[in-house]
C-alpha cells in the first residue's frame, strides 16, 4: 500500500533516424532498457543519446511527487483487513483502489475561468491463481481467465468527473 520507488519509462521515437537525440529529463539512475546506446549529460536537465538512428527506450528514478495518489483498501467479509493478514483466509474479499488527481489547472472554458484536472488514465492490473479465487468481479475494468490465472484490469480517469461537472 505504500509507494517505495517511482520508476519512469521513456520512449524517444526517432522517425528521422537521427544519429543523436536530445531529451529533457530530471531522472536519476538512467539506464537504457532496450539497446546498448549511450548518452552524455548536457546543459541543465538535458541528455544527448547516441541513438545510431534507433528509437531509445530508457528508465530512471525520480524523487518528485507523482501527480496521482492511490489508496488501496482491503476488506474481508465487510471488515477492513491488512493485506498481510489475508493469506490463508477465505471469504468475500474486496480490494478497492481510490485515485486522487493532484494536478489542477485554471483554464478558460466557454469564456469563463474554470478549474480542471490534468487528464490522466490510470490502469491497474492484478494476477490471481485461479485455484485460490473465484467469482471475481471488477467495476470499470475487465476480468480475464487464462488457464490457471485470473487477470483483473481496471481503468480510471481521476478528476474527469469533476472537470466535466458530471
Amino acid at each position: 500500500g505504500n509507494q517505495q520507488k517511482v520508476l519512469v519509462s521513456e520512449w524517444l521515437k526517432n522517425p528521422d533516424h537521427a544519429e543523436k537525440l536530445q531529451d529533457a529529463t530530471t531522472l536519476q539512475d538512467i539506464s537504457n532498457v532496450k539497446g546498448d546506446e549511450t548518452f552524455q549529460e548536457g546543459e541543465g536537465d538535458t541528455i544527448r543519446w547516441n541513438s545510431n538512428g534507433d528509437d531509445i527506450y530508457y528508465q530512471g528514478t525520480t524523487d518528485k511527487e507523482t501527480p496521482i495518489d492511490v489508496k488501496i483498501t482491503y476488506t474481508l467479509d465487510g471488515e477492513e483487513i491488512d493485506p498481510k493478514e489475508l493469506a490463508g483466509k477465505s471469504g468475500k474479499v474486496v480490494i478497492r483502489y481510490e485515485y486522487t488527481n493532484k494536478e489542477v489547472r485554471t483554464a478558460f472554458v466557454q469564456g469563463k475561468k474554470e478549474e480542471v484536472y490534468v487528464p490522466f488514465a490510470v490502469m491497474t492490473g492484478m494476477l490471481f491463481d485461479s485455484s485460490a479465487v473465484s467469482n471475481v468481479e471488477v467495476s470499470s475494468g475487465k476480468v480475464i481467465t487464462e488457464g490457471d490465472r485470473t487477470i483483473v484490469v481496471g481503468l480510471a480517469f481521476p478528476g474527469l468527473e469533476e472537470s466535466l461537472k458530471l
